[in-house]
């Protein structure tokens, strides 16, 4: 009887053991909002509603170069939304990081993006993303490990405020385009 009774607490505690995985939190607030170049040149813009926020991955033996640059790492699903508030996304909610554990030091990286979809970066107008930094991850349960901070935070685990920019598609449109009106515009005065 006490084996029977010991081995299902031990199939009890590995089932519920092979579902927990690390956790975070952005606590993200209107301080600490991700900005948008619109328009090269101009003053930058808080990200706009709809923004995609996701949160990219990797095991700390792959290093953090295995996660730098753009869709680089594992895409920790659902991507968080801009909501009405620009440059700003659910911050107290504990995200889970499916395919980790609880304690398990990662490297991370938030990056965001307009167009697409919120599991691809594929069709993106514009994109952005953090610093990789070195995390050890929450419980299961909460609170997440927070990885969020202002631009004059000093935390070397947490990421910072970033940029999104124009694809570079995007922007060559854009500056043949300007360049097209301004050349027109410079010859109007005899024949445009």
């Amino acid at each position: 009887m006490k084996r029977i009774v010991i081995g299902l607490a031990a199939l009890v505690t590995f089932v519920g053991g092979s579902f927990a995985q690390g956790t975070i939190q952005f606590l993200n607030s209107t301080l600490s909002r991700v900005i948008y170049y619109e328009i090269p040149g101009l003053p930058p813009v808080y990200a706009p509603s709809g923004t995609h926020i996701g949160v990219f991955w990797g095991t700390d033996a792959a290093g953090s170069a295995a996660i730098a640059g753009i869709g680089q790492g594992t895409l920790a699903t659902p991507t968080a939304v801009i909501g009405s508030a620009p440059g700003v996304w659910s911050g107290s909610v504990v995200y889970p990081i499916a395919g980790t554990q609880e304690g398990q030091r990662v490297w991370l990286k938030i990056a965001a993006w307009i167009g697409g979809t919120d599991t691809s970066i594929q069709g993106a107008t514009a994109y952005g993303q953090s610093a990789v930094v070195s995390v050890v991850l929450g419980p299961t349960a909460g609170p997440g490990t927070v990885v969020w901070q202002s631009s004059a935070g000093t935390a070397t685990d947490r990421m910072k405020p970033f940029m999104l920019i124009p694809e570079p598609s995007v922007l060559s449109i854009s500056v043949l385009g300007l360049g097209a009106f301004l050349l027109c515009r410079r010859k109007s005065k005899s024949e445009c």
